[in-house]
């Protein structure tokens, strides 16, 4: 799917959004249109509710996230396009409470953490509460149940060391903020990333993830806090300067459709998920089946877009005294 066609797929299935819930939440709106459109599906309101109310049935009043809250909706969303429904909403209620066992505490964040959960639930929930525990321990007050999704992700690989992973985390984190990028849940949600295939500290990473954000910075793009985590997957993907080329040039296009005009940010985000959806399917036609790292990135690109809305930001003149802490 080319730009064009890109463009105006997601502009029908945001009218589509639009006209079935009507005015309010630019950002939820734009996530579906932008999630149907690369799953080459045409958004169905109808089909969505009816997910929403097998998820209100089956979690009974007991499941983490709300009945047709944002979340509810954009978890719905991720469920109908994985399809096989019954399994996945029957899934994501056991897994829930897999979570709920190892002691995460209710929050949409379980919910969606819920989705990645793998085949050995107890041991895996332990796993992603050592990781959280540890990280906790590290950064009291940025850590939050905002990093349940990424924690329970990360820790799907058993060979991982949650200490030492958390550790790494920390360090990330530290050597980013003296690079000029600002504290904050969107940086922990980097440095999670940035762990993802390794617990090692991997100097040369960090510097390619500042040089990601310097010649997206060059090439005009105004780069915030909220894109922090997909400027990680992108180093994951291995971006090279072609690569952001294409992502300027789709990212100039969304920004002259009306209903970026006042969401410009979320153009960035939108153009990322589409140039590493084109890589992937590139990288399936070479080797004739998925790559397991790169549909990978899929899932952490669904996870930093979800919780865009859900982060907890501290105040700007806090950052002095966490970091004097740290």
């Amino acid at each position: 799917m080319n730009n064009e066609q890109f463009i105006e797929a997601f502009q029908q299935n945001y009218n589509r959004v639009f006209n079935y819930m009507g005015g309010g939440d630019i950002k939820l709106y734009i996530s579906l249109a932008c999630k149907y459109t690369l799953a080459m599906k045409q958004f169905s309101g109808v089909l969505l509710q009816k997910v929403c109310e097998q998820l209100a049935e089956e979690g009974n009043g007991s499941f983490s996230i709300s009945d047709y809250s944002t979340a509810n909706y954009r978890l719905a969303a991720h469920i109908f396009l994985e399809g096989n429904l019954n399994k996945n909403v029957s899934d994501i209620m056991i897994n829930d409470q897999f979570l709920k066992e190892a002691r995460f505490k209710k929050s949409p964040f379980r919910g969606i953490g819920a989705l990645f959960l793998q085949e050995d639930k107890q041991q895996h929930a332990a796993r992603a509460k050592q990781l959280f525990v540890e990280m906790n321990r590290n950064q009291r007050i940025l850590t939050s149940n905002g990093d349940i999704p990424y924690v329970v992700f990360l820790t799907s690989n058993k060979d991982n060391n949650p200490l030492e992973q958390s550790q790494t985390i920390f360090e990330y984190y530290t050597s980013l903020r003296k690079q000029q990028f600002s504290m904050g849940n969107h940086l922990q949600a980097l440095t999670q990333i940035m762990t993802m295939y390794s617990s090692d500290y991997n100097e040369m990473l960090l510097q390619y993830i500042v040089q990601l954000k310097t010649e997206l910075e060059k090439r005009g793009i105004r780069v915030k806090k909220i894109h922090y985590p997909f400027i990680g997957v992108l180093a994951l993907a291995a971006t090279n300067a072609s690569k952001l080329d294409d992502i300027l040039n789709l990212h100039n296009q969304l920004l002259k459709l009306k209903v970026f005009k006042t969401a410009k940010n979320y153009a960035l985000i939108v153009a990322i998920q589409k140039i590493i959806q084109d890589t992937i399917e590139v990288q399936e036609v070479i080797e004739l089946s998925p790559i397991s790292n790169l549909t990978q990135l899929v899932d952490l690109l669904d996870i930093a877009e979800i919780l865009i809305e859900f982060s907890r930001l501290l105040p700007g003149g806090i950052s002095e005294v966490v970091d004097f802490f740290n």
